[in-house]
């Protein structure tokens, strides 16, 4: 196959991506404020960019911190393909969760602790107006916002936002691995693996720690995971094929 009809190939593919992505953005969206609330649906949006925040921005660390040896070392696996490649280094994997991820979602952190009181007055507000259905607890808010009661709780957070950030470069590896296993050069693109890898493995990282203390750290509920799997190719998706439309990149990956 050609690298034209190959391109037209990927082209088609990411365009049918961003459109079943915006369709099921959509039914989400129906779906939660038909059985719950519309404001249950905006608690779902944000609780689950609190969660995933130290993973997208660590995510986007290890492209700018990256370069350096190649964790491989150049060698091959047994199918005769490099193990990551050269794109995947100690630099990106250590230091864009250390240097970016980590540092970014503490300073968020630290601002909800100090407007905490602020947040959970509006959140009694509208429990009192009867906004919510699934989430008018203010256990959940303090749990995402703060990581719960002062002091135990910010730390659980600091903890949170550690795994979070390394379960994000760990994920972005394994996603490495496994395209080298299916051919793929680095920058290829592969739809999904390329988005899921590292916030699948951010949920899990992040969730070792409710098997052991189960007080202090939750597993993320199936709103929220459900929502996550399909926001986050949807992001990088829509917005890579919205530019290349009017012209801002030369492919819509």
């Amino acid at each position: 196959m050609e690298e034209k009809e190959i391109e037209d190939k990927h082209k088609k593919i990411t365009f049918g991506l961003a459109i079943s992505f915006v369709c099921l953005l959509f039914i989400n969206f129906l779906i939660v404020t038909i059985l719950y609330s519309y404001s249950d649906w905006i608690a779902i949006l944000i609780f689950s960019l609190l969660f995933i925040f130290p993973a997208y921005i660590s995510n986007a660390g290890m492209v700018i911190v990256g370069g350096g040896k190649p964790i491989d070392k150049g060698k091959y696996f047994r199918d005769g393909r490099r193990i990551f490649g050269d794109h995947k280094t100690w630099n990106g994997l250590i230091k864009g969760p250390l240097f970016v991820g980590i540092p970014l979602s503490l300073a968020v952190a630290f601002l909800f602790l100090i407007f905490w009181s602020s947040i959970a007055d509006y959140q009694r507000v509208s429990q009192e107006e009867g906004l919510f259905v699934l989430y008018e607890d203010i256990a959940y808010y303090k749990y995402y916002f703060i990581g719960g009661s002062f002091p135990a709780g910010f730390i659980s957070l600091i903890i949170r936002i550690i795994l979070c950030a390394y379960g994000a470069a760990m994920g972005d590896l394994a996603g490495s691995f496994l395209k080298r296993r299916f051919n793929l050069e680095s920058g290829a693109p592969a739809p999904l693996i390329d988005q899921l890898d590292f916030v699948l493995f951010a949920i899990l990282i992040t969730s070792i720690p409710v098997l052991f203390w189960p007080e202090l750290f939750w597993f993320p509920d199936i709103n929220i995971i459900i929502f996550l799997i399909i926001l986050t190719p949807s992001v990088s998706i829509i917005a890579n094929t919205i530019a290349y439309l009017i012209g801002l990149k030369d492919v819509p990956w």
